[in-house]
């Protein structure tokens, strides 16, 4: 069964849900070591994750090859080139699943390109995602925004806003704030692949650093999966639907990742991992960022999070 009939069989569940890549092209460069300067609480002892840096084919691969699942739109388009030591990734940001509006309009054309570096450099200091606009693209083509909606508020304070997914189309494009995912419900991945608690990649951030599930498992046998927690609290609730990055502080130590929103693993590499409370993503940006890293329809406001 192609994705377009397997989604359009789950259409009754999809009430609530909400709808973005061609086979990806690359050229090989030299695998690189990563070499962190700390060490980070890995939930499981080993592991084998999804994707690392360093290998600009490897990192290319994660990128879906996708099919239409929207008779009624364009057809998602999606690339990943290597060129030397930096990744270029181009899409039209057309979801490649079955979209259901929550928002007036539906998703249109809004070309996205993201040039990240094949080895990332950890930043001296993190900087701050943007306020609107992409900060990274999903496997998908999809391009990733943060926890704030145009009010300035958390997007999750808009009922009804985003699908099951966690995305929606916007006034620029469509694009996703969270992951979502339910069981029958066809999103960037399925509940049970999710469930599994195997390493998924949701994309890739604007420094090269990738971003994964942050369903994993608990043990090295997998017998049990967890929900990796963020370390950022809802400190002042009455500017959760205006402001909230004041809404939030970081209080170290308190879930299982950084600042950013991610950790070292096992292996030595540092990655973001997606949260089912505020960031959401990322909370800054753990590595060095390209004044041109993203490029398109979707330029980002001025950025906020960690000064």
């Amino acid at each position: 069964m192609n994705r377009l009939a397997k989604t359009m069989a789950t259409a009754s569940v999809l009430v609530m849900a909400l709808a973005g890549c061609t086979t990806a092209s690359s050229t090989t460069t030299e695998t690189a070591e990563a070499t962190p300067e700390v060490t980070a609480t890995d939930t499981a002892s080993t592991a084998t994750f999804a994707a690392s840096t360093g290998d600009c084919d490897a990192m290319a691969a994660t990128f879906r090859d996708v099919e239409s699942a929207n008779a009624d739109l364009v057809d998602p388009e999606l690339t990943a080139v290597c060129d030397g030591d930096t990744l270029t990734i181009s899409s039209n940001s057309i979801p490649d699943y079955l979209y259901i509006a929550t928002t007036p309009g539906s998703p249109k054309v809004s070309e996205l390109t993201m040039t990240i570096p094949v080895t990332p450099t950890e930043a001296d200091e993190p900087s701050a995602v943007p306020y609107l606009g992409a900060l990274g693209v999903a496997v998908d083509g999809v391009p990733i925004y943060g926890p704030t909606e145009g009010t300035g508020g958390d997007v999750q304070s808009l009922e009804g806003a985003l699908s099951v997914c966690g995305s929606h189309s916007g006034p620029t494009d469509f694009h996703i704030h969270w992951f979502g995912y339910a069981d029958g419900v066809d999103c960037l991945y399925d509940a049970d692949e999710v469930e599994t608690g195997e390493s998924l990649v949701v994309g890739w951030a604007a420094d090269g650093y990738p971003i994964m599930s942050g369903v994993v498992c608990s043990d090295d046998e997998c017998n049990e999966t967890v929900q990796l927690t963020s370390s950022w609290e809802l400190t002042d609730e009455s500017q959760f639907a205006t402001d909230t990055w004041a809404a939030h502080s970081y209080v170290e130590g308190s879930g299982d990742l950084d600042e950013c929103n991610g950790r070292v693993d096992s292996d030595g590499q540092y990655r973001y991992y997606a949260t089912t409370t505020f960031p959401y993503f990322l909370g800054c940006y753990h590595g060095e960022v390209a004044d041109d890293a993203l490029g398109g329809n979707n330029a980002a406001a001025p950025g906020r999070g960690p000064a």
